[in-house]
């Protein structure tokens, strides 16, 4: 099957290749135009006798960027910006002429004579040879690269060379010098008492001195390559290996002292680096036994002189010094066991006052037998050692100690004023008792035992004296004592400190009477025999004063309120104790209550319940006619919410200032309310309370008071009969106060509106010439935008007092120019103040709204609110627009200059289609 398959394969080759002649013999191929179109270089023919170019193919039009009706005629050496030749000569030659595309091109010129009917033509090809000439250069530019690195190499080497001969002569020295410093630390270290060696981080030894030899008793060729494990004994070499461990784990130096048999080593390690680079640890080892036992034995006898000093200076309670004692003593001898044993009475039992260690004594007192035995044992006060174990003892059963044997002992016994007054028992010190010890705990308890009773006397002297001190002291009246003759026994820290003295000895021994009481306020002498503290000698009856005075140290004097008590003994007197604090400040603040009970503390005028007092009082036939002025200050909310409750109050104290100097001693003048005010006018008719009235308008005026006689509305009633109600009369004197106030509501706020007005521009003259300016500018906008005649007034009065709210800022803010962060918040205040003041008036409310957006801008950076676009009120808009008017000084500027800075800011600042609207009008 597969050779039948591979034989029709064969057959089926033989018979194309036959048919392939025949197919070739029947295409036809193109002719001569054709195939020069074809060609992907510039053809052309040319005439030979003028050298013009009869046809070129479509390549040459696209090489030579001239169309191809544009090139057939042309000149080809023109074309290729030579010199009249032959161009024949050309033939094989290679030209250089610039491109189109700004590139120089090489160009390889083949030239072919033809003859068409007698007609001689040149058949020109224009090889562009511009890539390969570019290769040529590269590759020329490449062979002299690789010539000058090949050359720089060979003088890079020979340096190399040069260098590297240096190197080796100094590697040489160095190594030189590097044997003979390893020798000189070789000695160094062979000369150190200390043991020194260094491992790898394998723990191989790479060096080690003569104490190491001499330490293992090996030689160092013997040592160099082994571990240090292999050399000491394997309790000690695991310490040091763990030691090793941390060291290369933490990279750092550590020394720790390590004990064995019987010895201390001081053992220090630290990180290095070997010659190969590889790590390493160094150690040096010290043996620091006796240095160690010498510095145990000197801080054991330190310890102890320095506990007899603690304890004997403690502020501790006796009990509690007794057992810090037996604890810091039985640690001191490194004793398990300690007993305190004290004897307060010798025909009694001893006394266990404090113990250490697990004892559990089966009670507090040992039975009587035992205390005989020691009794007789001590009482020359002797010493009894005992460091032979184990020890029988006949304490062991009361001890409790749990089955443990006694294997040493110490029983000290200590006297007091020649009498055994206690006995300590230390036990189980490894190291065993001395008379050392004995010595100084002996001196150590009778101290304290001493030093206890002392304290014990002194403790109850002092505390009785203390408490009664404590007493005197926390006392915040002033207490003395006199004896019988007046001199002054003793006296508390009040006493010293409301008389001006420092020191009790000032006033100890003293006559008191004579420091302190001996003249009244006025400086009249006052006799001791009529004194009221001497009567209380005299009598044995304790007294009061009230209204007395004590003189200082520094002579000045305040009021008292002082109280004496007899001293009275077996049904005689023999002393006082007076007692005091200063009565100033009560007797003031009892002024001060009854003068705030009946006047208003911001005017110091009458308030509401004196004159209701004042108005029953004063409600008789004799006091007839009686008159009433009521009185309502206008615009007090308005200063408030302005300038502030502080200027509000000074609105009121004015106008208690012009009502109290307006109306006579006579009249009872009273603040009733807020901004309500009355006065009573005794004896009064009708005419006369309104001359009083006209006074206080006048007043008003010519005291500056804010708005003038505007500042307040008055009302007045007369009673005439007894019969008529003094109640009615102050509702009708109300109710004409009230209907002044209505009638003049307008004309009181267009006074206020001016007032502020004139306050700003005072405050700040240019800004008169701002608010007329603005004012015409916005007047003017609106008719060019052709608003209505109410849109005209509004815009007419906002533009005059849109700048009102600057009233309340200083003068220096509104005229500051180039402000900071904060001065501009500040300054922006302003608009919300302008929006309060129109919105307070009737005249002005519709204003308020449009005031405070005029800040706005169009695309929305403005203030307060911060609006965007139409959410801006329109009448806020124009407004803006005049305030750009007024700043960009556009008032006597030419139309052009007005259209330029308007479509600057339009979109921004202010709104486009406004100014659209205005530049159509203009």
């Amino acid at each position: 099957m597969m050779m039948n398959e591979q034989w029709a394969r064969r057959r089926l080759a033989l018979i194309i290749l036959l048919l392939t002649p025949l197919l070739l013999w029947s295409v036809d191929l193109p002719s001569l135009d054709t195939a020069i179109d074809y060609m992907s270089e510039p053809v052309l023919l040319v005439d030979a006798q003028d050298k013009s170019i009869v046809y070129a193919n479509p390549i040459s039009s696209t090489f030579f960027a001239i169309p191809h009706d544009r090139l057939v005629g042309r000149s080809l050496l023109s074309l290729l910006g030579m010199k009249d030749q032959s161009l024949a000569d050309l033939h094989g030659k290679t030209l250089t002429i610039p491109h189109t595309d700004g590139q120089v091109r090489t160009l390889q010129v083949t030239v072919q004579s033809l003859v068409s009917n007698d007609t001689y033509f040149y058949l020109v090809i224009l090889q562009d040879r511009t890539r390969q000439e570019h290769q040529l250069v590269r590759s020329r530019i490449l062979s002299i690269a690789l010539f000058t690195v090949l050359i720089a190499s060979i003088l890079f080497i020979a340096l190399f060379l040069v260098l590297q001969v240096r190197l080796m002569h100094r590697l040489e020295e160095q190594q030189k010098k590097q044997n003979y410093s390893i020798k000189l630390l070789q000695n160094f270290l062979d000369a150190d008492r200390r043991i020194s060696y260094i491992q790898d981080e394998q723990g191989k030894l790479m060096f080690v001195n003569a104490a190491l030899e001499l330490f293992v008793g090996k030689r160092s060729d013997q040592m160099l390559g082994s571990s240090i494990e292999s050399l000491v004994p394997p309790d000690f070499s695991a310490k040091l290996k763990n030691l090793d461990e941390v060291v290369m784990a933490q990279q750092k130096r550590m020394v720790e002292d390590i004990a064995w048999d019987n010895c201390m080593y001081r053992i220090s390690k630290f990180p290095l680096v070997l010659p190969d680079g590889n790590p390493g640890v160094g150690t040096f080892a010290l043996d620091i036994t006796e240095q160690v036992r010498q510095e145990e034995d000197l801080q054991q006898n330190l310890k102890r002189s320095a506990l007899l000093v603690d304890i004997l200076s403690s502020r501790e309670k006796a009990e509690n010094q007794f057992q810090l004692a037996l604890n810091r003593v039985s640690e001191l001898t490194n004793s398990a066991f300690g007993l305190l044993l004290h004897c307060d009475d010798p025909t009694e039992p001893l006394r266990v006052h404090a113990s250490y260690g697990n004892l559990q004594p089966e009670g507090k007192q040992l039975p009587l037998p035992f205390t005989r035995f020691y009794q007789n044992l001590l009482a020359d006060n002797s010493t009894l050692i005992q460091n032979q174990g184990p020890i029988e003892h006949p304490l062991s059963d009361f001890l409790n100690l749990g089955g443990e044997a006694l294997t040493s002992m110490i029983t000290i016994g200590y006297a007091v004023d020649q009498k055994l007054a206690g006995i300590v028992i230390l036990a189980n010190s490894p190291s065993g008792y001395t008379e050392q010890d004995s010595y100084q705990v002996k001196l150590l308890f009778a101290s304290l035992h001493t030093s206890m009773i002392k304290q014990q006397k002194e403790g109850e002297l002092e505390e009785s004296r203390q408490s009664l001190r404590l007493i005197l002291d926390s006392t915040a009246e002033g207490i003395f004592g006199i004896d019988q003759q007046g001199l002054c026994t003793f006296c508390n820290i009040s006493c010293l400190t409301l008389l001006g003295y420092e020191r009790e000895q000032e006033l100890l021994g003293r006559n008191i009477h004579a420091l302190i009481h001996h003249s009244t306020a006025d400086g009249k002498k006052i006799d001791e025999q009529d004194c009221p503290i001497h009567k209380t000698l005299v009598t044995g009856i304790g007294i009061e004063m009230e209204h007395d005075v004590f003189w200082r140290k520094d002579g000045t004097c305040f009021d008292v309120l002082c109280y004496a008590y007899p001293q009275i003994k077996d049904s005689l007197v023999v002393g006082a104790v007076v007692t005091f604090t200063n009565n100033t400040e009560r007797k003031a603040n009892l002024a001060k209550i009854e003068y705030l009970s009946f006047h208003d503390q911001l005017t110091g005028l009458y308030n509401r319940a004196y004159f209701d007092e004042a108005l029953v009082a004063f409600d008789t036939k004799k006091a007839l006619p009686i008159s009433i002025i009521v009185g309502d200050v206008n615009g007090l909310k308005l200063t408030n919410d302005i300038f502030g409750h502080t200027a509000g109050d000074k609105l009121l104290t004015d106008v208690a200032k012009v009502l109290s100097a307006s109306c006579r001693s006579s009249d009872i003048v009273s603040r009733i309310g807020g901004d309500e005010f009355v006065v009573l006018l005794p004896n009064t008719g009708s005419e006369t309370a309104q001359e009083i009235i006209n006074r206080i308008q006048q007043r008003m005026d010519s005291m500056g008071v804010l708005a003038g006689r505007m500042s307040i509305a008055l009302g007045w009633a007369t009673k005439m009969l007894k019969e008529e109600s003094i109640r009615d009369l102050y509702d009708a004197a109300e109710d004409r106060m009230y209907r002044q106030k209505t009638l003049r509501r307008t004309e009181t706020q267009r006074q206020q509106l001016e007032v502020l007005t004139n306050m700003l521009f005072a405050k700040a003259p240019k800004e008169r010439e701002h608010a007329l300016r603005v004012q015409q500018h916005a007047m003017r906008i609106a008719r060019l935008l052709d608003v209505s005649s109410e849109d005209l007034s509004l815009i007419t009065r906002a533009g005059y007092y849109h700048d009102i709210g600057k009233v309340v800022l200083d003068a220096t803010l509104i005229n500051a120019k180039g402000r900071d962060t904060t001065m501009q918040r500040q300054y922006q205040e302003h608009v919300i103040s302008g929006f309060r003041i129109l919105n307070t008036f009737e005249e002005t409310i519709d204003l308020a709204p449009l005031v405070l957006h005029h800040h706005e801008r169009w695309d929305g950076s403005g203030y307060l609110k911060g609006l965007h676009g139409e959410e801006i009120p329109y009448i806020s808009r124009v407004l803006r627009l005049a305030e750009v008017w007024e700043r960009e000084g556009l008032e006597n500027a030419s139309n052009e200059e007005i259209k330029a800075v308007l479509k600057h800011l339009a979109g921004t600042e202010v709104d486009p289609n406004m100014v659209s609207q205005i530049l159509s009008a203009l």
